[in-house]
């Protein structure tokens, strides 16, 4: 997600050492990780209401299809058989 090199990542940890010092470090690590914990929450809510709704969009479709299909399958029968009947 971030391209974070190890330098990089050790500037930041002294940036973070210096504003808060370390006896806040703790508990700015706790809150990094429940907002990291809340943002992969509410991706995985997203990601099922996504595919809830797919599956919703996705049966009358299903279903018009699978009409279609059997219409296209009946379709050449009647035309045989109404061809012999007319030829006959």
């Amino acid at each position: 997600m971030f391209d974070v090199g190890g330098g990089e990542l050790m500037l930041i940890i002294l940036a973070v050492l210096i504003l808060f010092g370390p006896k806040k470090l703790p508990e700015f690590a706790k809150m990094i990780k429940r907002g990291v914990n809340e943002m992969k929450n509410a991706q995985r809510q997203f990601s099922e209401q996504v595919t809830e709704i797919t599956r919703e969009v996705q049966k009358p479709v299903n279903n018009i299809k699978n009409t279609i299909e059997n219409e296209v399958k009946d379709q050449p029968k009647q035309v045989i058989k109404e061809d012999f009947v007319n030829k006959n």
